[in-house]
Parts: structure tokens; sequence; C-alpha cells
């Protein structure tokens, strides 16, 4: 699938008359002082920031629960990806294919091809298929409610990658909720709301410290997932209570538009727009893969940029030059504890501990090629702890 082409005259323009901060060299650890006849509120934030992006540089992930909890056999599940074509979609569905398979289920693959309209259907075609569990990646339960229902009511386990329950604010605020269970993220986060927002919680902290808190950011975002609403909040929300960073302007998105090449062309305008800005925030890989990465073709560094998900494509993106940071987090890891947390529902017990987390790299925290991967052997001790190892 292809974006929109770059136009090069447009990164020049912006990098015109532009007062932007240096990506760091080595990592946000260099920005923590701030400049001379800063506020203390100043320093108190860039200090606080900085605390948040040390711990986040290290990871914050944790082992997986041991907890002894035996595979329960003979069981046929559905994954719902929610479109293979985006590897933000593609990773998370594949790893819970391998991961429903290395628990001894059997299990298939069902896309939906990144069109929001074939939800209901691929969930009544799971029914059909008389599936034991559905997994649905990045489909939120309002968005194919009724179909939900008839799975509930037809005793079919249903668990969310990335997937919002009709019980929370922004994905229906109902009363009652039709998924069967949650992944567990700990301590991390009570439930995958703040365990959400505090992911964008540290990607506003990295560019609070990296910025001496004088950034200003034009955040891209995609209203059309619940997942991507609980980022941008808690990115918002630290960068308001910041008291010197400040979000300039918001551009919203559709895949639609990204499918179509219209955002890069979108992202561009927006830069002319805001000759000021220092700072652009993705929404995740694919936007600045198919989108931002050409909007600044021909101009590596003329504006930081936060990417998101940290697969290997936005970190090559970091190696060119053109993205300064991510927060890289394991969506393979968040497959097998979609598996986990069905065996789970199935054993009728409550979901445990998944240990996932995030870590926030720049240049000199990845490797010189290939992906980020956690230091956590996760797909091992979930094994272990299934009796399949």
């Amino acid at each position: 699938m292809a974006a929109g082409t770059a136009i090069l005259a447009l990164a020049a323009a912006c990098s015109s008359g532009k007062s932007t901060t240096s990506p760091p060299t080595t990592g946000a650890s260099n920005t923590t002082s701030a400049s001379a006849g800063a506020t203390t509120t100043t320093v108190d934030a860039v200090a606080t920031a900085q605390a948040e992006v040390t711990k986040a540089e290290q990871g914050t992930y944790t082992n997986v629960d041991p907890t002894s909890r035996p595979a329960v056999k003979g069981k046929h599940i559905v994954v719902i990806s929610g479109g293979q074509a985006n590897i933000s979609d593609m990773v998370p569905s594949n790893a819970a294919v391998a991961a429903a398979k290395a628990i001894g289920w059997q299990v298939d693959l069902y896309d939906a091809k990144l069109d929001t309209s074939s939800y209901s259907g691929l969930v009544r075609q799971a029914i059909a298929a008389h599936a034991d569990g559905i997994i649905v990646d990045a489909i939120d339960c309002d968005q194919a409610q009724q179909a939900f229902q008839e799975a509930k009511a037809a005793n079919i386990a249903v668990v969310g990658i990335y997937a919002f329950d009709c019980t929370d604010s922004h994905a229906g605020n109902e009363p009652t909720g039709l998924f069967s269970g949650a992944i567990s993220y700990g301590p991390r986060g009570a439930d995958i709301d703040a365990f959400t927002e505090s992911y964008g919680a540290d990607q506003a902290n990295y560019i609070i410290a990296a910025s001496h808190n004088t950034a200003k950011i034009i955040d891209v975002y995609d209203p059309e997932f619940t997942v991507l609403y609980w980022v941008f909040k808690g990115f918002n929300d630290t960068i308001a209570a910041s008291g010197g960073s400040k979000v300039v302007d918001t551009l919203n998105i559709t895949v639609a538009d990204l499918l179509a090449g219209k955002v890069t062309g979108e992202i561009q305008a927006e830069l002319l727009r805001h000759p000021e800005a220092t700072w652009l925030k993705s929404t995740f890989t694919y936007v600045t893969t198919f989108a931002v990465g050409p909007a600044l073709a021909g101009k590596p560094g003329s504006i930081n940029v936060m990417g998101s998900e940290g697969y290997q494509p936005e970190l090559d993106l970091i190696r060119q030059g053109v993205v300064t940071a991510v927060s890289a987090i394991s969506s393979e890891w968040e497959g097998w504890a979609a598996v986990d947390t069905m065996n789970s529902v199935f054993r009728h017990e409550k979901p445990l501990d998944s240990g996932i987390g995030w870590v926030l790299a720049d240049k000199a925290h990845i490797p010189a090629s290939g992906p980020l991967n956690p230091t956590v052997d996760f797909k091992s001790e979930y094994m272990k702890a299934w009796g399949v190892a």
C-alpha cells in the first residue's frame, strides 16, 4: 500500500526560520539541566520528566506471573485482526496465533482488512464456526456490539488485544461488558485505560526532558481507536501539566486517509501552518512509516519526531535520523498475553500479571540493526506456566 510521495520543497520551507530542538545525541539523560533563567516550575517539570524517562529507558516490563495455570485442552479459537496490512495489527495477531498453537489449540485467523464494516460479520463467522473463544485485535466492543452480544449468548469467550470492552467510558460506557476477560498489566496500570495513559505520558516525559520543557508539538491523532484515545489523553495531560511545553495543534487523521495517501500532504501542510513547531508526535507505526517519513523526506532532523510502538521500520527511521525516539512495546507479547488471558477465562480464573511494559528508546538505546526485543523470555515463561514447555 503506497502513501503519497513527499513534497521536498515543503520540507525545506518548514526548516526555514524554525527554532527546533536538536534530537538528543546520547539519549534524553543529557537534557536534565534547565536553561539559565528558567522558572522553578520548568526546572521541576524537567526533573520530574527526566526521572520517569530514566525508568522507562530501563524498561517498565517485568516477568510473567509464574503461577501454574495448565492449558485447557481441546479448544478452538479465532483471532480477528483489524488489518494484516498494518504492522500494528499483524504482529500481535500473528503472535496470538503462534501462542494458541503453542498452548495446543486449534486456531484460525480472520483479517478485517482495515475495514471497520467487516467486524460484525467476522465475529458472526467465528460464531458459525463454533469457536470456543475469539481474540480481537484493535476492535472495540462498541464497534461490533450486537455481534459480541451474540457471541456471549453462544457462550463464546471474547478477549481483546488493544481492544476495549463496552464498559469503557470511551467505548460505549455501558453498565455491562461483553468481553470475557482482559489482559492484566499488574502494577503498571489497574486496567488497560491506565496502562495506555501511562504509555502516552512517558512519550510526553521524553519530549519535556529533551526540550528542557520548551517543546511546541504537532500531535497527529487517529480518533477511530479507543487505545489511541487513552494514549492521546495521557500524552496531552502530561504536556499540559508541564507548564512549559505545549501542543500547538492536533491533526486528526483516519485509516482511510492514510490508505488513500492523503496524510503525508496533511502533515506537510500542518508544518507550514506551524513553523514554530519543534516536535511532531505520530500516533502509530503505520503513520510514522507511510506518512511522517515521506513528509520529512530529504530533511531528516528538521523537526523532532516521537514515534510510536517501535517496530523495526520505526527503528530504521531513528537510525536514519528521521525519528527521534519511540516508546517500544512488544505487541508480540500482547498476543501471547491474550492467549494466556483466554486460558484463564477457560479455567474460570482471574487473569494474572502479563508483565507487559515498554522501553523509551532513541538512537543511543537501540541496536545498530534489527528489532528491539524485550529482555524477558515471555514465551518460555508462558509455556512453563501452561505446562507445555
